[in-house]
């Protein structure tokens, strides 16, 4: 089944670092997003601060949509916490050191 190139979604708006960030996750599950209103962003900076949007075929919105939610849950994460269960912040796991 081809993909029409017409049908596509928005499926974030924002500013232009988390845009492409988001992209760049959709990319990583293999996902092709395009990104529109980088030159608003650039004239006019934070004034229209959801001036930047994040665009894909029809077809692969609803997964584009739950990577972008777990992109936005990881926000805010180390690389560290990405790779342990332990919550944002934690020291790691291990024994607690007594006195």
């Amino acid at each position: 089944m081809s993909t029409d190139p017409h049908d596509v979604v928005k499926v974030a708006a924002g500013e232009m670092v988390v845009i492409e960030l988001y992209k760049q996750a959709l990319a990583d599950e293999g996902i092709e997003g395009r990104v529109l209103g980088e030159d608003l962003e650039a004239s006019f900076g934070t004034a229209l601060p959801t001036s930047v949007e994040l665009w894909v075929h029809a077809a692969d919105a609803d997964r584009a949509r739950a990577v972008i939610d777990q992109a936005e849950a990881d926000r805010g994460k180390t690389p560290a916490d990405l790779l342990t269960d332990d919550p944002p912040g934690a020291t790691g796991s291990g024994p607690p050191s007594g006195p």
